[in-house]
């Protein structure tokens, strides 16, 4: 927590507090990786109607989608404040780093999770890569937990071991 707080990734919820078991949102990752890149200038048209222009994240969503790092729930609507699971997570940092041109090409077997049938059929491909990455690993020895939400504190671990192992 403290290497995503010290490196203007993450913020607390309020001055003093970070709230590590607190959810993380769909919002608040794309905030994240749009900070990691600098929070560029976003010239592109807001295709989602639940995205109200002016809101801490507008930016920041706009900019991933047009990246091709996130899309939304349909054509025009992305659900911002929607908690963000475990294999959206995986996906979305999927795309950011193939995007980045990052090797995207690892890829670990899940069978040993007693829950990977229940990965999305969309997500399977980049939690293979998040998994054999050490990145998204499992809750227990058993179990991926991929429809679980991510806390703010598997969030911050996520991305430190994302952004080390790219350096």
């Amino acid at each position: 927590m403290d290497y995503a707080v010290r490196n203007g990734l993450m913020n607390g919820v309020s001055a003093n507090r970070f709230d590590p078991n607190g959810t993380t949102t769909r919002g608040m990752v794309v905030v994240i990786l749009y900070r990691l890149e600098g929070s560029p200038a976003v010239s592109a048209a807001n295709p989602f109607y639940d995205v109200a222009g002016g809101k801490w994240y507008t930016d920041a969503v706009v900019w991933a989608n047009d990246k091709g790092i996130v899309g939304g729930y349909s054509d025009h609507a992305f659900a911002p404040s929607d908690a963000i699971t475990r294999e959206q997570f995986a996906a979305i940092l999927y795309r950011y780093a193939r995007q980045k041109g990052y090797d995207v090409s690892r890829s670990a077997e899940l069978s040993g999770y007693a829950d990977a049938g229940n990965i999305s059929s969309w997500a399977q491909d980049a939690l293979r890569w998040a998994n054999e990455g050490g990145l998204i690993t499992g809750r227990s020895a058993s179990t991926l937990a991929p429809k679980g939400n991510a806390s703010r504190a598997e969030t911050a671990a996520i991305l430190m071991r994302f952004i080390e192992g790219n350096r």
